[in-house]
């Protein structure tokens, strides 16, 4: 489980032999690796520093790091949302689900991103804060590019 600090997500502090995952920089290649020590305040639990065993070595991970992309280190449970571009835990996935279902409105013919994305969050108003929109309204507005692009 995750919870959310001034706009970072941080981890509920591991549990020893706990599972983290991540695509490899290198290799794309998917990998997993195991908690094998864990520092951090004990009346501070939301503050910890781990390291974990991979095929490849010791690596560290920690609660202050602010995870982005498919190559950062999660726990196991969570699944890559390829296209949102975002991990998702299971609370997070049932709020993507929603988010899909909303109509989001097309981009008016010579309005600015800006302008386009304040009249969405003026009638969407679920979208702020969501981890995913962000995503969500960059993908329609590249849509709406590549349409205009193809009708010329």
């Amino acid at each position: 489980m995750a919870a959310t600090s001034k706009g970072q997500v941080v981890f509920d502090r591991p549990d020893l032999g706990d599972g983290f995952q991540r695509y490899a920089t290198s290799t794309g290649l998917y990998e997993e690796a195991q908690v094998l020590s864990i520092t951090g305040p004990e009346d501070h639990p939301e503050r910890w520093t781990a390291t974990v065993m991979t095929r490849n070595g010791i690596e560290f991970i920690s609660s202050s790091v602010d995870f982005r992309t498919k190559y950062d280190w999660v726990p196991v449970s969570w699944s890559w949302d390829e296209i949102n571009k975002v991990w998702f835990n299971g609370q997070d996935e049932e709020e993507a689900v929603s988010l899909e279902e909303l109509t989001i409105p097309q981009p008016k013919l010579a309005e600015k991103y800006m302008s386009w994305r304040a009249r969405v969050y003026r009638e969407h108003p679920e979208l702020r804060g969501n981890t995913a929109s962000g995503q969500l309204l960059s993908s329609v507005w590249k849509s709406r590019e590549v349409e205009a692009v193809s009708a010329k």
